[in-house]
């Protein structure tokens, strides 16, 4: 790692030129979420995209990260950072890193550029750790001050620019949304007065997904897409990370479901927080926790239902109930009374979200030349490239 570097910088240990401070657990019994002590963070469950969000306090803090310091998740996972907004109590997932004579928010964006090397020294059989002594010989990178604040403001600066692309990908999902009510009213309370008839009757199939044998190795070794609820992260979908043989197909449960159906998670534990549905683009196979349903396009049209679903999940979370996985129970799903629009309406409305998919598209591509920049303005910042 250690690369000729510009005059003036210098590799470091870290350990040399930082205060870490380790976190240790107070007692469960002076923890509490009524403000009452120090804010606590046990590990890296409150970490945004750069400063904690607390839940807890403890009236006994034990091991303190001071206000501006870099915490470090050191236990399952390993790397991510964020900055100490306040002063913390930390518990013993994480730890507190200050350069002693140093910007950190230089040390911030350094250590999440040496993230991947944080987390090959992790040790541990089921969940990774690292050690402070893993911290302190850290082998660092370090420039002049005035460097580290140029570097600064230089990654600041886009990443408010890859801020910006995310609000603007938000900002189009709202507008569907708003068009959708606008058109045709809250799907839940019917403002509208529609007429509406159950879910299964607006099916000319509904398919269950299938599981082939892992045992086959074979079965996974082919071209068709087999899609997970890992894969359900947005509304269209175009391939899977996992695939299957036609052999898989022909001998396990799983089936072939025709483009432009509706894919729905039903067995996941993100449905405590939502609900996954999307249409794929091109024939896929799903695996046991999901449910598809293809409609009878003279009653309604996929791109309705999709965003149907969306807004309609509200309710249909509440349902949710957590036995071994956290699942819905599909027989009250497919009873599910759906309002019935015109279908014209609806045509209208399929072809708005054809036209700010697009958009999306565009965005998308926009979100990827701004991710790839900011990873090529990390490598240079921290290999004297950028700033010298």
């Amino acid at each position: 790692m250690e690369n000729k570097l510009p005059e003036g910088w210098e590799w470091k240990k870290l350990g040399e030129v930082s205060d870490i401070i380790m976190g240790q657990s107070p007692s469960g019994e002076t923890y509490n979420e009524n403000g009452n002590g120090m804010p606590f963070l046990q590990g890296k469950a409150e970490f945004t995209d750069s400063c904690p969000k607390h839940v807890k306090y403890t009236t006994s803090p034990s091991k303190i990260a001071p206000e501006g310091s870099i915490l470090i998740s050191v236990r399952a996972p390993v790397g991510d950072v964020n900055i100490a907004n306040l002063e913390y109590c930390i518990g013993r997932g994480l730890a507190s890193i200050s350069l002693k004579n140093g910007d950190n928010k230089f040390l911030f964006y350094l250590l999440r550029y040496l993230k991947p090397e944080i987390e090959s020294k992790g040790t541990g059989s089921t969940f990774k750790a690292i050690s402070k002594s893993i911290l302190h010989d850290l082998i660092i990178p370090l420039p002049p001050l005035e460097t580290q604040q140029k570097i600064v403001s230089i990654l600041e600066k886009a990443e408010e620019t890859k801020k910006l692309r995310a609000q603007a990908d938000e900002l189009t999902q709202k507008l569907l949304q708003s068009v959708f009510l606008e058109m045709f009213g809250d799907p839940v309370t019917n403002p509208m007065g529609w007429n509406t008839e159950k879910l299964k009757k607006l099916c000319v199939k509904i398919f269950g997904g299938g599981t082939p044998s892992k045992s086959k190795p074979e079965y996974y070794e082919g071209n068709v897409p087999w899609v997970t609820p890992k894969d359900m992260k947005q509304d269209f979908i175009q391939d899977s990370i996992d695939h299957i043989s036609e052999q898989a197909i022909e001998e396990s449960s799983t089936k072939l479901i025709p483009p432009n159906s509706l894919l729905m998670v039903i067995r996941s534990g993100i449905l405590k927080k939502k609900l996954p549905v999307a249409i794929n683009s091109y024939e896929v196979t799903m695996n046991q926790d999901m449910k598809s349903f293809v409609f009878d396009n003279k009653l309604t049209k996929p791109f309705f239902m999709l965003h149907y679903f969306k807004i309609f999940q509200r309710d249909l979370l509440n349902r949710v109930r957590s036995v071994t996985a956290d699942n819905l129970e599909f027989n009250q799903i497919k009873d599910i009374d759906v309002i019935l629009p015109p279908i014209e309406q609806q045509q209208r409305f399929a072809t708005i979200v054809e036209q700010l998919e697009r958009t999306k598209s565009n965005q998308q591509k926009s979100s990827l030349e701004i991710d790839n920049l900011f990873d090529a303005l990390m490598q240079k910042a921290f290999t004297g490239k950028l700033v010298s």
